[in-house]
């Protein structure tokens, strides 16, 4: 597994494997012919090499040309529990303030489970969020969010406090300010 490469790419792959890049995008892109058949063929151990290394390597397809035209902001939210009442009021914050900034908001609830917040992180870096708003239901939890972070995805932990609307806000306000900062940079 490469450490600081959040951009892994075909041509990494193709290096790693020792084939062509060419070669590597047949595999990945699962091309088949009119017919439903492999349009051309190749070795299955080949195939299955370049497979091992996109996986070992943590490859993630990027659409360029989507992303470069994707304008609205994706953001993934993961929250414990939707009935407790600062989450609830989170997720409304996050809706009422990000919405007309042209933000999608993908909600992902854990019920408390570990587990699941490893799977919703890994489910929302898959569909390419630009930030998430992430409330882990164990200490360990910040460590699934580093992978997010080595990719240069912006994570925003919201924090329990006193007065649920205050922190709730205050939440929302640090996650616009982030996706402003990425907005600048992007352009």
């Amino acid at each position: 597994m490469r450490k600081n490469m959040p951009n892994v790419t075909l041509k990494d792959i193709a290096k790693e494997a020792g084939v062509s890049v060419a070669l590597v995008s047949f595999v990945m892109n699962n091309r088949l012919g009119d017919n439903g058949k492999q349009k051309y063929r190749v070795a299955e151990s080949t195939r299955q090499r370049i497979l091992d290394v996109a996986r070992r390597l943590e490859y993630r397809p990027v659409n360029r040309l989507l992303q470069r035209e994707r304008k609205p902001r994706v953001v993934g939210v993961i929250l414990p529990d939707p009935s407790h009442n600062y989450y609830g009021l989170l997720a409304a914050e996050l809706e009422r303030l990000t919405l007309p900034q042209g933000c999608t908001l993908l909600f992902g609830y854990t019920q408390k489970d570990p587990v699941r917040f490893q799977r919703l992180v890994q489910l929302f870096l898959s569909q390419q969020v630009d930030a998430l708003v992430a409330a882990s239901p164990s200490p360990d939890g910040n460590k699934d969010l580093e992978e997010a972070r080595r990719a240069g995805i912006p994570c925003v932990v919201p924090i329990q406090e006193e007065d649920p609307l205050a922190a709730a806000s205050e939440c929302a306000a640090r996650l616009l300010r982030l996706l402003n900062e990425i907005k600048t940079l992007s352009i």
